[in-house]
């Protein structure tokens, strides 16, 4: 498993998430923009973004269990909601 990340996402990390096709967290119900790419992972053979606190949720001693969603949400984008 490959673990992609930036301690202090910006630019950067935004940049490389969209050149990876990773548009968001992909827990379900999370509509946050992605600080970390995982990818390569036994269970689940795609590649998936996490938001920090999910990254966090995981990075415990046991971890933690996921249920991910892939859709065309975007969380780089503006929304309406954001405009007003």
């Amino acid at each position: 498993m490959k673990i992609i990340r930036d301690e202090e996402p910006g630019l950067a990390m935004a940049a490389l998430c969209i050149n990876w096709g990773v548009r968001r967290c992909n827990v379900k119900g999370c509509k946050a923009k992605p600080t970390t790419i995982i990818a390569g992972h036994k269970a689940v053979r795609a590649v998936y973004g996490l938001c920090e606190e999910h990254f966090q949720q995981g990075n415990t001693p046991g971890g933690t269990v996921f249920v991910f969603e892939w859709d065309n949400y975007d969380a780089f984008k503006l929304h309406d909601e954001e405009l007003e």
